[in-house]
Parts: structure tokens; C-alpha cells; sequence
């Protein structure tokens, strides 16, 4: 039993310092929502788990390497050692208690993300789509490309994805769930800090996984309702193809792949693109004309660019009207 003791000494030595050290570095983004309270208690719960077995561990390890090692001028054959009842229960029970321990309070703080929200609630249903991030407000009739949300008021999403498996995450809300084609999911939250955050898919979903990601603003109720009246006004028409269509780059995730700016992402920018020839990856050149982009939105296959996959989805030519893919021209033919 004094074997026991050194070992035990060195496992509180070390654990104690590592406890400490977690227990008052915050390495979690700022918390921003009622939900992750206790997801934050759950990690600080692990840390601790983790800190004690990582002691006990190599406690034991550097104690057995100097108590054990082979004396000099010994060159006698080790005892056999053919186990210890009491000690193979022990680490299998309490590693066992502990795990199901753990499972039952991640159980309860999932419920508590996904279990039917208040009577006041804001509804947002959330669309997933290679590669990008679509928020439909039902019950104001707005859809949008970033994720804005009033402080202090439960929010309750229904998730959805368009074509590959996504997931929707946003750190500072300690929130992370699937969105799955042909499946509705469900969580809800309460932010209760004003400020800017993104959303990422945390589920690789391709070559433009890395561009998924999405503003998210949680605001005052005023600004809220402000907003959602701006966003209710009708920003194009007919009349302005052009602006329609920036909407439509917003919002149908053309943004997540073409750049405005001249930068090539997943794939080509808008920038300069009318107009002007494009090596295409069977070695010819083509005019990027009006035919030519119409034909790259409902037909990405046909003409794909020298350098880039063909990785676009092609199921905008029955998601979009004729009016929508022609505004969408416009306002790539705008962009000189």
C-alpha cells in the first residue's frame, strides 16, 4: 500500500495546477446565448475529468519508469504478474460511471436546445445549400442572406438542407446541428448579447465548405423590427433587373463561391467576367456573353473554366424563373 502513496502525492500535485489553469482560462468564445451556460458548464466538468486522469496517468507512468526500472548488475528475470481483480473493476466501473454520467447531462442540455419552444417565439427556418446559408422569417415573410436576431427573445430554427448534409454552427451560441435533405431539425435559443457573429457548417459538404459561412447579428428589438421592415420593402422589380439580381447573388449562395471583388474563390469571380474570353477546360475560349452566362446558371456542366471543378450545383434552372436568371445576367454584365 506505500507504493500507492508517492504516485497519489504526484496525481494531486499535478491535477490541482491543471484544474486551476482551466478553471480560469476562458478557451470558449464569448458566450452569447442562455443555452450555452450550461454547455460551458459541461466543458469546465470535462476539463477537470480530463485534468485528473491525465495526472493519474502520468503519475503512475513516471513513478513505475524510477521505482521499476532494473537495478544494475541484475539480470534476472522479472516476476510474472497475473493481474489484480480489485484493480480491473475499478478502472472499468468508474471510467464507466463517468461516461454515463456525462452522456445523461449532454443528453439533458440537448434537450434543452430542441425541446418545444415558448409561446413568443421567433421562427426562422434555416436552408443549407452548397455553399451557403438562407434564413426565411415566416411570420414576417422575409428571406435573407445573414441571420439577425433580437436580443433577450427565444429564437426557434428549422433546419433543412437543399442537396448534401450540412451543419449549422454558430460558436458564441455553443450551438451545432445537422441540416439534412428531406429532414426537418429543430433547436432553439436565446441570444443575450448584442454583437456579431458568424455561422460555419461544421459537416464537410465539398470543395466550397470553407466559404459556408454567414453574418449573424443580434440587435436591439427596435433595430430588429426596423430591419425586418427594410427588408420588407420591395428592393427590385422589373424595373431593376440589376438590383434583383444582386439580391439573388446574396441570397441563392452565389456569393459563397464568386467574389465581387476580382478574387478567385470556388470559383470564377463576376468581377470584369462580361464581355471578356474565357478558357474553358476542353482547351477552348469562349465569349462570356449573355448566352454563355444563362447557359453557366442552368448548365454549369456544359462550359466549366480552366481551373476550377465543376462543382456548381445544377438544379438553378428549375429553382429560378427566366425573369430571376436574366436578372442575375444583368448584374454580372453590371460589374465591369
Amino acid at each position: 500500500m506505500k507504493r500507492f502513496i508517492i504516485p497519489v502525492l504526484l496525481t494531486i500535485i499535478i491535477a490541482v495546477p491543471l484544474i486551476i489553469f482551466f478553471g480560469s482560462v476562458d478557451l470558449t468564445p464569448v458566450l452569447a446565448s442562455e443555452q450555452g451556460r450550461d454547455v460551458d458548464a459541461l466543458f469546465r466538468v470535462l476539463y477537470i475529468i480530463a485534468s485528473i486522469i491525465f495526472a493519474l496517468v502520468m503519475s503512475f507512468l513516471l513513478y513505475s519508469v524510477v521505482a521499476f526500472r532494473r537495478k544494475e548488475g541484475d539480470l534476472t528475470d522479472a516476476e510474472p504478474v497475473y493481474g489484480h481483480v480489485g484493480l480491473e473493476i475499478a478502472w472499468t466501473l468508474i471510467p464507466l460511471i463517468i461516461v454515463l454520467s456525462l452522456g445523461g447531462v449532454g443528453a439533458s442540455v440537448l434537450l434543452d436546445i430542441s425541446h418545444p419552444p415558448q409561446a413568443e417565439v421567433l421562427e426562422v427556418n434555416v436552408t443549407g445549400f452548397q455553399w451557403a446559408w438562407s434564413f426565411e422569417y415566416p411570420q414576417y415573410d422575409v428571406t435573407s442572406n445573414e441571420l439577425v436576431l433580437p436580443v433577450d427573445q427565444p429564437a426557434r430554427f428549422v433546419l433543412s438542407s437543399r442537396d448534401v448534409i450540412h451543419s449549422f454552427f454558430i460558436p458564441e451560441f455553443r450551438i451545432k446541428m445537422d441540416a439534412v435533405p428531406g429532414k426537418l431539425n429543430e433547436l432553439q435559443l436565446t441570444p443575450t448579447q448584442i454583437g456579431e457573429y458568424r455561422t460555419y457548417c461544421a459537416e464537410l459538404c465539398g470543395t466550397g465548405h470553407a466559404f459556408m459561412t454567414a453574418r449573424v447579428r443580434v440587435v436591439d428589438p427596435g433595430v430588429f423590427d426596423e430591419w425586418v421592415q427594410n427588408q420588407q420593402q420591395p428592393v427590385a422589380g422589373p424595373s431593376d433587373p440589376v438590383a434583383q439580381g444582386q439580391d439573388l447573388y446574396e441570397t441563392q449562395g452565389c456569393i459563397g463561391c464568386h467574389s465581387l471583388d476580382g478574387t478567385p474563390q470556388a470559383g470564377p469571380t463576376f468581377r470584369g467576367l462580361f464581355g471578356h474570353e474565357v478558357a474553358l477546360d476542353d482547351g477552348t475560349m469562349v465569349v462570356a456573353d449573355e448566352e454563355y452566362l444563362h447557359t453557366s446558371i442552368v448548365d454549369p456542366g456544359a462550359q466549366v473554366v480552366e481551373g476550377f471543378n465543376n462543382i456548381m450545383p445544377g438544379t438553378y434552372g428549375q429553382e429560378l424563373t427566366e425573369e430571376q436568371i436574366q436578372a442575375l445576367v444583368a448584374f454580372i454584365q453590371s460589374l465591369q
